[in-house]
């Protein structure tokens, strides 16, 4: 799986349908208003050994 900086990691969504069409609406909204395509990303912080972020 892909990290960013070993504190975050791509966000699993996949069994989150809700989440998943929030994102897509956004990226449309953004898109339509800046003239060019957007693509979001969504990332979660990795948690330490004492289960902090």
């Amino acid at each position: 799986m892909l990290t960013l900086d070993n504190r975050y990691r791509l966000a699993e969504l996949r069994d989150q349908p809700d989440a998943l069409e929030a994102i897509q609406r956004l990226e449309e909204q953004l898109s339509e208003r800046s003239g060019s395509d957007i693509a979001l990303v969504a990332y979660a912080a990795e948690q330490d050994q004492n289960g902090q972020n």
